[in-house]
């Protein structure tokens, strides 16, 4: 059994990501004793920088990256710990208008990508009024699917495969997605990236914390006074209380004793998951790939969504983010598939062949310690109800994770805002006054 210099039992945090390190970084700074138990061999999760191989200082992300305009805790977060944030920048096309819907947003000359071919002049003309009329005329029902919706729409081959195309600004298939979720929704915002990378925040969270990595957890036991954490090693570590902040395909992998409550395992299985993974690639002509790519550039291939990473660097070389998900994400399982993939849209976006210097990808799906791009509840109107159960500890055991927030699931700010909430939890549960400081509450007669 470990304790703390004064005797007290740590807070076992199950999970290196940024869920967690919030999580553990809350409670330390709150002078309770923490342990984190990290799976693989660094900390971050999903949120993932490789700098390796990469020229001129550059890096790429191969998880996450964005931060929504919104996202007020992260931000709050890198300011309290030093983690520079780069200056607001703009995805959609450049003169959208608050009020516009998001599929408005995406219709971009030169940013769509049918037959590897960037939709301009005419044909992109064609393909906006199309989607325009069908948006205005045939308004999707509350929660009706992307695929059910398209489907009633009676576009032509090229307005179809556009839309569909920019339904892939999130990395579900058009049966697993909600209209409202991804198209038809107002009120644009800007992004921000963490400067260096995405994994700066959860190495800088770390440093201070007794990180262990390479140590999986098997199962957590509960007992009348404290928790027992069991590792796949075989070693046993207790523990005051449990706050598991992995992904939802792994909490429900876990043996806990009790055993989750039923509504609990339904919730985790019910959720929708995004298969697929990442490419990224550095290309020497970084100043036409930067114009050709700062905003976002959809596909019907097997990069659905691509985009400049690193935008704040504006000279020399160019790195680009492409997510490939849905049909096929099988590119992700042969040797150098996906570069290409990528290659191939950035030259349509570009309109002239490039020179590719690096390259890197991740398959989220068949990570053993992720299993998913991303979870989502929210796509069928119920992610209230759903973070709602996971806001409840399980006796000693609370949970984290991007997919137990309300607003945010798959974001970085909803795994941030998570471990704020189950660190307040802990604190909350761990309150008690000692003698002196009831007495001195007392009102006495």
């Amino acid at each position: 059994m470990e304790t703390a210099d004064d005797g007290r039992r740590p807070v076992v945090v199950l999970g290196a990501g940024v869920a967690g390190l919030t999580a553990a970084h809350q409670l330390a700074t709150a002078g309770v004793p923490v342990v984190v138990l990290e799976a693989g061999d660094r900390v971050g999760g999903r949120a993932y920088t490789v700098r390796e191989g990469f020229a001129a200082g550059q890096q790429c992300d191969l998880g996450g990256e964005l931060l929504l305009g919104p996202s007020q805790a992260i931000t709050k977060l890198c300011a309290e710990v030093g983690v520079e944030l780069s200056e607001p920048f703009w995805l959609w096309r450049d003169d959208t208008a608050p009020e516009e819907l998001f599929v408005h947003g995406m219709l971009n000359e030169g940013h769509i990508v049918l037959g590897g071919e960037a939709l301009r002049g005419e044909r992109f003309a064609a393909v906006d009024r199309e989607i325009r009329a069908a948006v205005r005329t045939h308004p999707p029902a509350r929660h009706e699917l992307v695929s059910q919706w398209v489907g009633r729409l009676d576009l032509s081959p090229d307005a179809e495969a556009a839309l569909i195309a920019i339904s892939h600004l999130v990395p579900y298939e058009t049966h697993q997605i909600d209209v409202s979720g991804v198209l038809v929704e107002t009120g644009h915002f800007t992004i921000q990236r963490i400067v260096g990378g995405s994994q700066v925040l959860p190495e800088t969270l770390a440093k201070d914390l007794d990180v262990r990595l390479n140590s999986p957890a098997r199962a957590v036991r509960q007992r009348r006074d404290g928790v027992e954490v069991e590792l796949e090693s075989g070693e046993r570590l207790a523990g005051d209380r449990v706050i598991v902040a992995v992904p939802a395909s792994i909490t429900g992998a876990l043996s806990f004793d009790p055993p989750l409550p039923a509504n609990l395992m339904a919730a985790l299985s019910s959720l929708q998951r995004a298969r697929g993974g990442k490419v990224a690639c550095q290309y020497a002509e970084g100043d036409a790939v930067r114009a050709a790519l700062r905003q976002v550039v959809s596909s019907d291939g097997p990069v659905n969504t691509a985009f400049v990473s690193n935008q704040y660097t504006t000279e020399g070389p160019a790195v680009v983010s492409g997510f490939i998900t849905g049909d096929d994400r099988f590119v992700l399982e042969t040797e150098g598939a996906a570069a290409d993939a990528l290659d191939a849209v950035v030259e349509a976006a570009v309109g002239a062949p490039v020179t590719r210097l690096a390259s890197r990808q991740h398959n989220w799906t068949t990570d053993p310690y992720v299993r998913s791009v991303s979870t989502y509840a929210d796509f069928t109107g119920r992610g209230g109800a759903f973070a709602a159960q996971f806001a409840v500890p399980h006796h000693r055991v609370h949970f984290a994770g991007d997919h137990t927030d309300v607003y945010y699931q798959g974001t970085l700010e909803g795994a941030a805002l998570s471990g704020l909430r189950a660190a307040g939890e802990v604190l909350r549960a761990s309150e008690s006054l000692a003698q002196k400081e009831i007495e001195a509450g007392l009102v006495r007669a």
